[in-house]
Order: structure tokens, then sequence, then C-alpha cells
């Protein structure tokens, strides 16, 4: 073509160099393609029907359109009865093989026959040449796994396996998972600017009875995958798209409430589309008249597909059934989300701390103390309740699995969140704090604690520490080496990064002090007798020099000045951490009691009211 171009624009030179010009701009403008096209239903071949046949004509007649930039999610349940290779290759393969080389399948229950087990060889069989091609790892294409990711234009699609959820296989979906590890990593590295997850059942959907007359409770599966989308909603996903229900319904912008099985409006919430419409049975919705919560359109009865137009920063969407009617669209384009949440995505949080009687704002009026605008402290205990003084506010209360009991507090940068880890590595995000991956039970061994938890400063990755001198380390965060091939005299009970977080330190209970990165050593208290086991390190506000606290409160100062202690004083609990405040420090016992050796103001403690569970920690901001 271009060759013919110069051709044309050589002979035309000869008449007028005018000529040549007009046409050469006229040529040099190629139209932009089209928008990307992304068709979503699930639930689709059942033998004696034609209805997968209709509902892939619909798809075919959009794909002749648009070639190159239509995909198809099939959100699960390909194949019925029980998704079988045979049942794949006679009911689904006539209908929507068609397109298969275009599809972006995500697994569902009939796809594993129902049971409780990790195999599903007939969708395995079916799809794992065009899985190997989406994902080349072979996670995708692994039956006791199947997840991936992909872009399709701007946008970030990710398909989740929600059967891992229903039957706790893979270590079911909660935050040390390896889903939702791997979930976690995805979205660290991704750049795109709007994003849509699928997995087969719906989190949020009205309670209907399926064509065999089993009852399906209102939004039964939302503790399923709670954690998956308080994930999404964190890093800012627009849609989730999900099936298994054998209706469409659309929901507003949602957070979930796991707590009361419900979905919240929230501006800040995710959007879900149920589409199980795609030709197996239809189901019929107990109470048409009162939806759940969040429902804007619902529609039983009907087949059909889900077209969503997906644009560089916003989505249109349509759903067309079987008839070509379009029952349900948008009226105008609906933007991408860019907001950063700032309000706790866990359905427990609360406004202020509960369980005590205790004190929750600062004991000084607020505007009084030096950087009033953000300037407080939070402590918490080991039942991972927060409570927090000062300007800072509660963002939510974190959830301690049995046996275990929260370890530390961090906040982010912006002080506008925190997370909280527990013994057990579970990490709790709340407010503008991303989820970016933990431990687990497989990771950890039998006598090894999480003890704390470290943020690097632009707040995209965190550091793990472990009794055993072990570093984990997630999103940007980078490992500068650890103390879990030396046997250590007592366990590792606390860290801290460097300013520049290109380095951390570590202190054992012994006294001793562990530096890597560009953490500089300026002495321990290792092979020293000591009245107390030291429990927490502190480095000097001017980046030279660290306190170190012990359990009774006494204070150790490596070439940074001593500003008091509390080791001459009889106390009622011990000393269970310190954190850096203004120019010194602040001490925090297992009752709540606060001791300030600083140049900031005191916001209060809980010691003359102590918590049900002691304190553990204590975390600073603006001081």
């Amino acid at each position: 073509m271009r060759r013919r171009w110069i051709t044309l624009a050589t002979t035309l030179a000869v008449v007028s160099s005018s000529l040549v010009l007009g046409y050469t701009a006229a040529q040099a403008v190629d139209p932009a393609p089209p928008d990307p096209v992304l068709f979503a239903a699930g639930d689709v071949a059942k033998p004696g029907t034609t209805y997968a046949q209709a509902t892939s004509d619909i798809i075919m007649n959009g794909i002749n359109q648009n070639p190159d930039r239509t995909r198809v999610a099939m959100l699960g349940d390909g194949a019925y009865p029980g998704g079988a290779i045979s049942d794949y290759n006679s009911y689904y393969a006539p209908s929507w093989g068609r397109f298969y080389d275009k599809t972006l399948p995500t697994p569902g229950n009939h796809d594993y026959g129902q049971q409780a087990t990790a195999h599903a060889p007939g969708y395995t069989s079916y799809f794992g040449p065009l899985l190997s091609k989406l994902d080349p790892t072979g996670v995708a294409s692994d039956e006791t796994k199947g997840w991936y990711s992909y872009d399709l234009g701007a946008w970030h699609i990710i398909s989740l396996n929600w059967w891992n959820c229903s039957q706790q296989l893979a270590g079911n979906c909660g935050p040390n998972s390896e889903q939702a590890k791997w979930l976690a990593a995805d979205l660290a590295k991704t750049q795109a600017k709007c994003m849509i997850a699928m997995w087969h059942s719906a989190t949020f959907f009205s309670g209907n009875t399926d064509e065999t007359g089993n009852t399906h409770p209102t939004n039964n599966d939302i503790n399923k995958t709670d954690t998956f989308w308080k994930m999404l909603q964190n890093a800012g996903a627009d849609i989730v798209l999900a099936g298994h229900q054998h209706n469409y319904e659309r929901f507003g912008k949602l957070t979930p409430d796991t707590a009361n099985k419900m979905g919240v409006p929230d501006p800040n919430g995710m959007r879900e589309f149920v589409v199980g419409t795609g030709g197996g049975g239809p189901s019929t919705f107990l109470d048409p008249a009162h939806p759940t919560t969040g429902s804007e359109m619902a529609l039983d009865h009907v087949y059909g597909v889900l077209k969503l137009t997906l644009h560089d920063t916003s989505y249109d969407w349509q759903f067309i059934d079987t008839t070509g009617a379009v029952r349900d669209q948008s009226t105008q384009p609906e933007p991408c989300r860019t907001d950063i949440p700032t309000t706790s995505t866990q359905p427990t949080a609360t406004t202020g701390p509960t369980g005590t009687t205790g004190p929750t704002t600062a004991t000084t009026a607020p505007g009084t103390h030096p950087n009033a605008a953000g300037s407080g402290y939070w402590m918490v205990g080991a039942d991972g309740k927060v409570f927090p003084f000062g300007d800072v506010k509660n963002y939510g209360n974190a959830s301690v699995p049995a046996g275990a009991e929260a370890a530390d507090l961090e906040p982010t940068p912006s002080g506008k969140g925190y997370w909280v880890v527990d013994s057990a590595g579970g990490v709790s995000p709340f407010g503008d704090a991303k989820y970016l991956g933990g431990p687990d039970s497989f990771t950890l061994a039998a006598d090894e604690k999480v003890t704390s938890l470290s943020a690097t400063p632009t707040g995209a990755g965190y550091w793990i520490f472990t009794s055993r001198g072990r570093v984990l380390n997630y999103g940007d965060a980078v490992h500068y080496g650890d103390m879990s091939k030396t046997k250590l005299n007592g366990p590792v009970l606390d860290s801290i990064p460097t300013p520049s977080g290109q380095g951390y330190y570590m202190v054992a209970s012994d006294g001793g002090i562990f530096a890597f990165g560009d953490a500089k050593f300026y002495g321990s208290m290792g092979n020293k007798k000591l009245n107390a086991p030291v429990q927490s390190l502190v480095p000097d506000a001017d980046g030279v020099g660290y306190w170190l606290v012990a359990s009774d409160g006494g204070i150790f100062a490596f070439d940074a000045p001593f500003r008091g202690s509390m080791g001459s004083t009889r106390l009622n609990r011990p000393i269970t951490g310190m954190v850096r405040f203004g120019s010194g420090y602040l001490m925090v016992g297992e009752d709540g009691g606060i001791f300030n050796f600083s140049d900031r103001d005191f916001y209060g403690s809980l010691g003359a009211n102590p918590p049900p569970r002691p304190i553990v920690s204590v975390a600073a901001f603006g001081g």
C-alpha cells in the first residue's frame, strides 16, 4: 500500500505540488480503531435447547462488526450437565465454540462436577490450549488453580476461580491464599486505567429459584469472595462479572457488608453484573417487588448476553436478549473509577474503638498542638481492636483468627489508613492501605510467628518480619537480607525501615540489632545482661542512631539523645511497644498506658480503663 502511495505521489507531483500535499495529508490520517467490546454470559450450553446457539449468534454478529477487538467472557458452567469433555464437544463447541480463540473463560461449579474436588477435566481439556496462550506460566490451565489476567485496550481483565472459595480448594480464598497472593501481585503491577474482574458465582444477587426448584437465598455467596472484592475495590477496579444465578441483574456501586450479608451503596465501590443467561435453565426471583440492596435492573426467564463497550476511561453496557431486543443499557458512558478509597472496605469497620469506655480522642483541644492537621497515634490490642488518639481516625478493627493475636499496626504514608498484621501472617488493610500479600500456614514454620510489618515510603509495599528473623517482602519492598539462616539468642520482636526505604533494622528480645541495606549499625545490647527483654527499636529523628526499649521501660540510646525512661518506675503492666514521636519517643504498656518523652502533646491513653485484651503495638502519625 505504501509503495502504491509513493507512485501516485510522484505522478501527481508533475502536475501540481499543492495536489501532492493535499493527497498526502488525506492518506496520513488513519481511521481510529473501534473501541474494544467484551461480551459476557455464563451458564451456557444445555442439551435439548437452542438458547446457547441463539446467544452465540448475538456474539457472532458483534465479532463480525469488530473482529480484531472483540472478546467474550464465558462466566463458568459452559456445558451441562457436568462439564465433561463430551458435554463441551457436544453442546458448547457447535455454538460458543465458534469464537473459541476470542474467549476468556472462567470455571464454574458444573465444570468441577459439583463435587468437592480439585478436578475439572472437561473444562481443562477443552480450554487448555487457549488458557496456555493466555497464561504461559501454566496457572490458568491448572485445574486446581485456573486464574489469570488479560489486557484488552486500556482495560485489565482478571479471571478468578470461585470454586476454590466454594470448596476450600488451593487454600480457599482468604487473604493468605495462593489466589489472593497472585491477585495482589497482579494488581500491583498493572498500569491499566480501568479494570474488570470475573468469577462464576455472584457476590450480590436477589433470591431466586432455579428450574429444578432449588432456592438460592439472597447474597449467600458474599463471604466466599469478600477478600477478592475488597482487594479489587482498594485497587480501583470498576466492574465484577458473574453468573451462576440464571438471570440478569445489574447493581450499582457497592461495598460488601459481610456481617449482614448485603451490599452497601458506595460511590467508591464496584458495579456488579450478574449474567447467568447464556442458555442454561432459567430462574425465577422470589420477590421481584423487593430486590436486594443495590439492584438496579433485574430480569428473570430471559436468555441473552451483556455487551460492554470499553472506552479508554469509561464504558457503556447493553443487555441484549435472544430476540435482539436491548433490555437494559447505559444512558451515557460510565467513567472508570479514579478514586483512592479512604474509608475501610471491611464490613465490620467502626468510626471508633469498641469494647472499652476509655478515651478515643486527644486530651488537648484540637488545633492546639504542633502539626494539628494530622497528628496522633493508634494502639492495637491483641484482639485486633484499634484505638485512635489525636487527629488520627479508626478505619476499622482487624479480625484475628483463633489461636493467633494481632502483632503490629503500620500506618500508610498519608495517615488515612493502616495495616494490621497478626501472628499467623494475616494482613488486614484499612482506609487507603492496600493488601499486597502475606504468609500463610504453609509459609511459616510450626514455631514461627509474624511479629511486625513495616511499609515502604511509597506505601506500595511492605516487609513482614517473623520471630525467626525472616523477612518477607511484598509490593515494591525489596529484600535486603535476613537472619533466617542464623541461630538467634532470642526471637525478633520488632522492625523498622530506614527513611530511604532501602534498608531496615530488626531487634531481638536479647537486644541484638540486625542492620540490612543502608541501615547503619550503631551498637546493641546483645551479649549483655538485661533486667527485662527488649521490645522495640526506634530510629532517632535525624536518621542517625536509635533507641531500644525493654519491657520494664528501660531505654538504651545509641548515637541518639536520651529523653527519659520508665526503668526506675513501677509499672502496672509491661511496656509492649515504642514509636518515634517528634524529637523523641513514646511508649505504650499492655494496659494502654502512654508514656510520652517528646516535644509533642500527650493525646490520651487507656491506662485508667484497660482494654479487655492487652495492647501489642503503638504507631504514630504527624509526629
